[in-house]
């Protein structure tokens, strides 16, 4: 790997001081100091909600600090909005790549400043300006090539290329090799190396530790918050860092919960493969009756991708799905799953699961409507009845089982949403990110009741980001990277730190 930038000398491109972010009574980001010079390349490693996202956006204009200065090239600035960063010369490359696949390469490396004159362009000329552009950064990707057509790795170049030719100096990556492979990732890094080479900062979000740990000059680590670490790769290991990303909660809160031994498999998944990138290769596991197993994986690993399609939300999936030793089921539409007996909570409540203009006693029992008709009649008495066992199990706040959705707290609309999944009597129920957006109190509730519900026979595979999540609910955890199980972890090895290991080796 090339020689670390070590000047000490070379001027600050980009400083924060002090920048704070709140919500309410929640801190976002606590007062933040944060800079990044000439040529120089920091990692910025945290959990989920640690506060690097929100610094981020903070710094490419995203999100406007709640106090705090910004220091561009010496000049104090206010940044508005992304645009005013980039004019500033800061560039955001987002996981989600933001591109149009129908256009050419050089069509989005020239989207908004096309050559030409009096008005007029060509085909010609978009791609000899888009051409001589990569030459001068000594970057390739043929202009005339469809994007759609690219790998993610030659996606992330054309970014790099459209950032660059806007004379941004600094460059700000959120998880650039969470979908690449280990090959494609190398080949990244030489991009950015041979770019810091001419002076660009690069600001690197990742939770892969090796990765980051052999590419950055300085690693700065945020829990809760806060920036808790700042440190050279020389005087840290990838333990020590695990060790700042999850503070005291890395240590076991106390024995596992007591409970009976789990029964029969009720769940078995075998050769279950996704194409692409991120995809699934060969993941198998099983869940018991009475068991949560918990599967956990970062952004872009590929367990969110097997929530989905156990939620039965991809056509292109390959492999085998036994439920109770019955004949193997085809999960390619999401009614599927459901005759199959599995209930999937997705992650996005309001976009996949929910209609917040709906009443309380509509939503819960959504997917139940042919139990609760008559001659194609709603029985509102047995929609009423649907939600109201389960709002007492749940403890749901609501004035009454009239009110709209949307006029709920996050905490009790995710209640509204398990709801309407446990209301069909599933044999599996697949959460994914159950306590996402909800608070302390809720989140408690939710884990108390799928702990229940496993009690009462159901097998429960809670799929999660967040470690602390999974490590308090699972009996048993499965660790996904790279589309592929990398662990399993039972007894007294379910701790943070172990996983939070395997996940980001």
């Amino acid at each position: 790997m090339r020689q670390r930038n070590t000047c000490p000398e070379a001027p600050d491109l980009l400083v924060a001081s002090g920048v704070t972010k709140r919500y309410g009574a929640n801190v976002a980001l606590a007062p933040t100091d944060f800079a990044v010079a000439a040529g120089e390349a920091v990692a910025v490693l945290g959990e989920n909600g640690a506060g690097k996202s929100t610094l981020a956006r903070i710094l490419t204009g995203a999100l406007r600090p709640d106090a705090g200065t910004i220091t561009v090239a010496g000049h104090g600035v206010t940044l508005g909005s992304p645009r005013d960063a980039l004019r500033r010369g800061i560039a955001l490359i987002p996981q989600e790549l933001a591109q149009v696949p129908q256009l050419t390469v050089a069509e989005n490396i020239m989207l908004n400043r096309l050559p030409g004159r009096y008005g007029l362009t060509s085909t010609q000329g978009i791609e000899a300006a888009a051409a001589d552009l990569m030459r001068r950064l000594g970057l390739w990707v043929e202009p005339s090539a469809p994007m759609a057509r690219l790998g993610v790795s030659d996606q992330q170049v054309v970014e790099i290329v459209k950032a660059l030719g806007r004379d941004s100096r600094v460059l700000i990556l959120d998880e650039p090799t969470a979908a690449l492979t280990e090959d494609e990732a190398t080949r990244l890094y030489r991009v950015l190396d041979a770019q810091r080479a001419q002076g660009i900062g690069v600001v690197v979000i990742s939770h892969h530790l090796e990765q980051v740990t052999r590419f950055a000059d300085r690693l700065d680590v945020f829990r809760d918050g806060s920036r808790v670490l700042s440190a050279l790769p020389s005087s840290t290991t990838p333990s020590g860092l695990i060790a700042h990303m999850i503070g005291s909660r890395g240590a076991p809160a106390g024995p596992a919960r007591s409970r009976p031994t789990a029964g029969p498999v009720v769940l078995d998944v075998a050769d279950w493969s996704v194409p692409g990138r991120p995809g699934l290769v060969d993941v198998a596991l099983q869940v018991r009756q009475g068991e949560v197993l918990g599967v956990y994986g970062i952004r872009g690993s590929g367990a969110g991708l097997l929530a989905e399609t156990l939620g039965g939300r991809r056509r292109d999936v390959r492999g085998t799905v036994t439920i109770d030793h019955l004949p193997p089921a085809v999960l390619t539409s999401p009614g599927a799953a459901i005759r199959a007996g599995i209930s999937y909570v997705p992650a996005d409540r309001k976009r996949d699961g929910l209609v917040l203009g709906q009443p309380i006693r509509t939503s819960a029992a959504m997917l139940v409507l042919r139990r609760i008709t008559r001659w194609g009649v709603l029985r509102a008495e047995a929609e009423s009845a649907v939600a109201r066992s389960y709002a007492g199990r749940f403890r749901l706040r609501h004035a009454s089982l009239g009110q709209p959705v949307g006029q709920l707290s996050g905490g009790n609309q995710q209640k509204v949403l398990l709801t309407s999944r446990l209301a069909a009597d599933p044999r599996v129920l697949v959460a994914h990110e159950p306590t996402r957006g909800v608070d302390v109190g809720a989140r408690h509730e939710i884990h108390e009741a799928l702990r229940a519900l496993s009690d009462a026979g159901t097998a429960v595979l809670v799929v999660t980001s967040d470690v602390e999540e999974v490590v308090d609910v699972s009996d048993r955890v499965v660790v996904i990277r790279d589309g592929r199980v990398v662990a399993e972890l039972v007894g007294d090895a379910i701790t943070q730190d172990n996983a939070v290991h395997h996940a980001a080796a």
